[in-house]
């Protein structure tokens, strides 16, 4: 799967001259697609009019970098709270995305026929989500002056959601002759939970360990925990073949794609301008403004499933 948020740019590059038409380019990470895993177990109930009970499990994790570096003539770099000239000392950056998606399904489904080759499903149950995202980016250069010498700054932004709540849906299942078929799933849930969110920043300068005998400089943004509701949306579209034998054992091989997206899951605390004069290349984040945006949790990507019936 590919993981996908609205919060991925790591730093702008900054075409510095001429200077009276400067220009502006963001610099995103690209996550790509990385496996994962689904495990589940389904009981049919005896004698019940085709109703069942479905446990699964989703792992998926994922891990992107990219990086860049401003040649010394027209560019310079620098974080969106500090593309202006205080950022020109800053040479290069790097960026590194991380997700961790876990999500664990338990639900109820009656099964209904229509005819002999269209059978739907639908259910109702509930769902646990752990949804995490860490986006770290790195910037650094060479001052010069007083204090010349080396620069570095680490922001590493976690945000986590942990939440439980009902999930409702139906699936659909066509099933050719041949054996052959065409399968369609979709479902909406509710996930109740808290909301985490943590900015740490890591940052060494000549100018602080002059004046402050510091090698390291480390800070903190923190927020308290929130819950709240975050609504979810799955979907899932592909073909099957299913294999019967001699023992009645039902092999059924599924492949498509799914996909799956979880409103407003993302919270992030970082400055929005600094106090003037006062660049990352000192050695510090020194806020005057911050800011708190909220971002979308998506996967997405090809499926390949095995069932056994027995």
């Amino acid at each position: 799967m590919k993981p996908g948020a609205s919060n991925l740019n790591y730093v702008i590059l900054n075409k510095e001259l001429p200077a009276q038409t400067p220009g502006w380019a963001e610099q995103e990470l690209r996550p790509s697609y990385k496996p994962g895993f689904e495990l589940g177990v389904r009981y049919l109930f005896p004698n019940s009019e085709n109703k069942d009970i479905n446990l699964d499990w989703t792992h998926f994790y994922s891990n992107t970098s990219s990086s860049v570096t401003a040649d010394g003539v027209t560019y310079f770099l620098g974080p969106d709270y500090e593309i202006g000239p205080l950022g020109v000392p800053i040479r290069q950056a790097t960026g590194q995305a991380t997700f961790r998606y876990d999500v664990v399904n338990l639900d109820v489904g009656q099964y209904v026929n229509f005819g002999q080759h269209l059978q739907m499903r639908i259910f109702a149950g509930l769902s646990n989500g752990f949804l995490r995202e860490e986006v770290m980016s790195t910037y650094s250069g060479t001052t010069t002056g007083i204090y010349a010498g080396p620069f570095s700054t680490q922001q590493d932004v976690n945000s986590i959601f942990i939440g439980l709540g009902p999930r409702l849906g139906v699936e659909g299942d066509y099933t050719f002759n041949s054996g052959f078929g065409l399968l369609a799933e979709g479902a909406v849930s509710t996930l109740i939970g808290g909301l985490t969110s943590r900015s740490t920043y890591t940052s060494s300068a000549q100018e602080l360990l002059v004046l402050y005998g510091q090698k390291v400089n480390n800070q903190v943004i923190k927020d308290q925990t929130v819950y709240q509701v975050i609504p979810g949306i799955d979907a899932k579209l592909g073909v099957n073949y299913k294999h019967l034998f001699n023992n009645n054992a039902l092999l059924t091989v599924s492949a498509g794609y799914q996909a799956a997206v979880y409103m407003n899951a993302i919270s992030q605390y970082i400055p929005q301008t600094l106090v003037s004069g006062e660049g990352i290349e000192t050695g510090g984040i020194f806020v005057a403004t911050m800011s708190h945006t909220l971002s979308n949790y998506s996967v997405q990507g090809p499926f390949l499933n095995f069932a056994l019936q027995v």
